[in-house]
């Protein structure tokens, strides 16, 4: 049987970015809410997480003031954002002021799309209703299996697995706008992927199926940097990393990284000390960029053992290595 919404869950409006970089406003912002988590999947860096960095182990939510200061500095960039993401390292749900975030950024302006991914296990119907009527405009749900044996195996939680998809059916009854994407990694789903689609594509705007791959050396799952992408296209091994130059990544405390790496090379600050806007536009920055266009990613401590940048190559427009000195050049220009 053939399902018409298997799709990628990333956006197909996309930029050639070697042609518009550096940018003056960047395209996603990440906006870590929590760095909790509620699970231990037996594939991610939380398994042990004596590998990442201090920042990344405190189990902090966002508070409300420290919110509103990163809104009303993302207000302060020339150009839209493109995408804010409510979620990165940690489960969003954790933070129930989640609901009221999304609506404070809509009520904004501030960009075109607001989104988490999460494993969905904290909603309830209260909840649900909640973010339905924030408008959120995705909810990118990751599964860790289709029964409550495959969830003890995988990340060790005891859960109601009908329970769970009944209230992922009324997520996608009550939602209007929001798109809802349901994925499950491989190694979860085994050979069980025609029950996947024959169950989540009627409850979902987009299902896929994506391959677990390294993302950090020591980190997740074991293995070194292929040129296979979780969702199996092929690239080349990335010399140079594409996302630090169109996102920013803000933990909850307010501390700004310039990447996500869960052992990330360096601070910009804090929104408490300084701006986001004088953070992307710092000198200290703008030198890791050149640095990176020039020596590229393996010259780095951090960055050599870093796989992320091949997932985030998703179409050959994604890729800036061809274009390294054209951007260099206008870069040293600024």
């Amino acid at each position: 049987m053939s399902y018409s919404n298997i799709i990628k869950s990333y956006s197909q409006d996309r930029n050639v970015l070697g042609k518009v970089l550096p940018l003056d406003t960047p395209y996603t912002v990440m906006v870590d809410i929590s760095d909790r988590c509620n699970l231990r999947c037996n594939y991610c860096f939380r398994a042990d997480e004596s590998i990442v960095a201090e920042d990344y182990r405190k189990n902090r939510l966002m508070e409300w003031e420290t919110f509103e200061k990163v809104v009303e500095q993302m207000q302060q960039f020339p150009n839209q954002i493109k995408r804010i993401a409510l979620s990165h390292h940690g489960e969003p749900l954790c933070n129930r002021k989640l609901p009221d975030m999304v609506t404070y950024i809509k009520k904004s302006g501030l960009t075109a799309s607001t989104d988490i991914h999460t494993n969905a296990l904290l909603l309830d119907e209260s909840y649900i209703e909640a973010l339905c009527e924030s408008q959120i405009d995705r909810i990118v749900i990751s599964l860790q299996g289709l029964d409550e044996e495959n969830y003890l195996k995988v990340c060790g939680a005891h859960i109601d697995f009908d329970q769970f998809y009944h209230r992922l059916q009324y997520l996608y009854k009550t939602k209007t706008t929001t798109q809802i994407h349901i994925k499950i990694v491989d190694v979860a789903v085994g050979d069980q992927k025609d029950r996947f689609y024959e169950m989540f594509s009627p409850i979902a705007d987009r299902v896929f199926i994506e391959s677990v791959v390294p993302l950090w050396s020591g980190a997740d799952m074991m293995g070194e940097e292929t040129e296979t992408n979780k969702y199996g296209d092929i690239f080349k091994v990335q010399r140079c990393c594409p996302l630090i130059f169109y996102t920013i990544n803000i933990l909850p405390d307010g501390t700004i990284y310039p990447c996500s790496h869960i052992r990330p090379p360096f601070k910009l600050g804090n929104v408490k000390d300084t701006t986001l806007l004088n953070a992307w536009s710092s000198a200290q920055r703008k030198d890791f960029l050149k640095n990176m266009l020039t020596d590229g990613r393996f010259g780095f401590e951090t960055c050599k053992d870093c796989y992320v940048p091949q997932n985030t190559v998703m179409t050959p427009g994604d890729s800036i290595d061809a274009y390294a000195d054209e951007i260099c050049a206008r870069l040293m220009m600024e």
